[in-house]
């Protein structure tokens, strides 16, 4: 390079820049929208023996939640980037609270720490509140 190791250092931290830019960029022009059909499959390849009871798929398209069939368990479907993940817990194990009309799922993990599911109203966040913190209405 220049020889200079204050220039070759920019140069190297430009050309990042632009490389990290270009990536996000990208990125942001491809997202998944997670509807009941892309939620049901993502479960089912990542946990088939979970068997879905009652489903609430976000109205803004990143998440969904599913019941099941034994009552005990939630999964939680949620866009990344391009693809989909999912997330198993029993009941009570994941911090849930209630924003208005959207449930927020505090999962505790570094690569994740929450997921927002919006419902279409207050009064459904209430109920699905209630539903997935274990309780019956």
């Amino acid at each position: 390079m220049t020889g200079n190791l204050a220039i070759d250092l920019a140069i190297s931290l430009a050309g990042i820049a632009v490389l990290v830019a270009l990536s996000l960029a990208l990125g942001a022009m491809r997202s998944a929208v997670v509807t009941l059909d892309t939620a049901a499959e993502r479960l089912a390849f990542d946990e088939p023996d979970f068997l879905p009871r009652e489903w609430m798929v976000g109205m803004d398209g990143k998440s969904a939640a599913a019941l099941s069939a034994g009552g005990d368990e939630t999964a939680l479907v949620f866009a990344v980037g391009d693809g989909f993940a999912s997330r198993r817990f029993r009941r009570g194990k994941v911090g849930l609270e209630k924003d208005g009309a959207a449930i927020i799922f505090r999962l505790g993990e570094p690569s994740r720490g929450t997921v927002t599911l919006a419902a279409p109203d207050e009064a459904v966040a209430a109920q699905w509140l209630l539903r997935l913190a274990g309780r019956r209405l």
